[in-house]
């Protein structure tokens, strides 16, 4: 089935209601938009006269960026361009990294990826970032969110499995090997969630360089049992 705008359905079935200008499509479903983003699936429909297309079970959708989305229950408003879902969802990049979250929307035009409520990203190197809210620039390969916690895979940030490496901060901006992030705080104490870290350093601006495996505090205080030792300006070291 071919719409009047390029948009494009394979299915093993199609069911079209004419005067309802409704189709519904059946098994091995497949549909190509004009972004060049496509969506499969085992059922959809197409409401011509809303402009609305809809996935069922098993919905993938695999962006012109290289990024996937698994999920179901997909709409897909074909004159604003956006996506979304109030599911359970798992978001891959072409790197492998992984975004799982309970609901999205996703905006074609402005490649932009958003996401409220419970979410958590493991990337390549075994690291853990949970949220609250996220917003993934798709083309830019840029992430920003807030009400942020990072846990760092030991093995990988070169520590025993004694320690526990670890953000908290109120924003995080993310690209290839830079993490930004505002009022955090960092410790590698094992976590322990009747007692304060041993050590920590709270900052106004954390700066991690995955490069140069160095972190850089600004404004930072040494805490040590939550009192405060040893104020900085500025601050770095290597990780570890």
């Amino acid at each position: 089935a071919v719409d009047t705008q390029g948009q494009i359905i394979f299915a093993d079935k199609v069911i079209y209601e004419k005067n309802k200008e409704f189709i519904l499509a059946e098994g091995n479903v497949k549909i190509l938009d004009t972004q060049g983003n496509i969506l499969t699936s085992d059922k959809a429909s197409y409401d011509k006269i809303n402009e609305l297309m809809t996935t069922y079970d098993n919905s993938e959708l695999k962006l012109k960026e290289g990024y996937k989305l698994l999920s179901k229950n997909i709409t897909y408003n074909l004159v604003d361009k956006i996506l979304n879902s109030n599911e359970n969802s798992i978001f891959t990049d072409a790197d492998g990294n992984t975004v799982e979250t309970s609901m999205f929307q996703y905006n074609a035009l402005n490649n932009l990826f958003s996401s409220v409520g419970k979410i958590k990203i493991v990337d390549i190197k075994n690291n853990k970032y949970f949220f609250k809210e996220i917003h993934i620039d798709t083309k830019k390969m840029e992430i920003i969110g807030s009400d942020v916690s990072v846990l760092f895979d030991q093995e990988n940030f070169g520590l025993s499995k004694k320690n526990d490496p670890r953000f908290v901060a109120n924003d995080i901006f993310i690209r290839k090997n830079i993490t930004r992030l505002s009022k955090g705080v960092f410790t590698v104490c094992k976590i322990d969630g009747k007692k304060c870290p041993p050590w920590s350093i709270k900052a106004k601006k954390i700066s991690h360089d995955k490069v140069k495996k160095t972190i850089y505090y600004k404004n930072a205080t040494l805490k040590i049992y939550d009192i405060p030792i040893f104020y900085f300006p500025t601050f770095f070291h290597p990780d570890p």
